[in-house]
């Protein structure tokens, strides 16, 4: 695990973003709750999870779905524990074997999870989780053709799973808060 304190660990920031399981350990330290967010049916944001699992952490799933839903289970468990929560936002991307692809609907995905927080007041974001938030809020009118027109799209629209990326795309759709618990993600 990385120290915190370094440029890239966020650590001063109660909300950071970062890239992958890579980039979850530069963000990790001194979290309280890891938000993994995988915008289409992929394994990535259970594989991360994966490697998270043996920690003292909540983790948990999001995506465009289920953002306000996440974003009041935070602030639930900020309540409970009685003092600011620290929270760590992987966009899961896409691991191609040869390293990690960039994946748009996992940025606008993450964005809008950063944009329902701050609507609830925890808004102390690090530079990289407010980009992401902008992203989210200048493109949210266009994010259901532009995730649909991404390369993850065309190629599990190619497979026959049409319905699954335009069911991604519906933001608030759903209030399930899966959280990883015994080996996967559970409601």
């Amino acid at each position: 695990m990385s120290d915190s304190s370094t440029p890239f660990g966020q650590a001063k920031y109660q909300v950071r973003l970062d890239w992958g399981a890579e980039g979850a350990e530069r963000i990790l330290p001194r979290a309280h709750v890891v938000v993994i967010v995988d915008v289409l049916p992929s394994p990535d944001g259970e594989a991360i999870a994966t490697t998270l699992a043996a920690r003292d952490l909540v983790v948990l799933a999001a995506s465009l779905r289920n953002r306000t839903a996440v974003a009041r289970r935070v602030r639930a468990l900020q309540e409970e524990r009685g003092e600011r929560m620290m929270v760590a936002i992987v966009a899961a991307g896409e691991d191609t074997g040869g390293g990690l692809r960039f994946a748009i609907e996992d940025q606008l995905g993450a964005g809008a999870v950063v944009d329902a927080l701050i609507a609830l007041g925890i808004d102390h974001t690090s530079p990289e989780a407010a980009v992401a938030c902008a992203a989210f809020e200048g493109l949210r009118h266009a994010a259901t053709h532009l995730i649909g027109a991404s390369g993850s799209a065309v190629e599990l629209v190619g497979a026959g799973r049409r319905p699954e990326v335009r069911s991604a795309t519906g933001v608030d759709a759903s209030e399930e808060v899966p959280e990883f618990r015994d080996g996967m993600f559970r409601v």
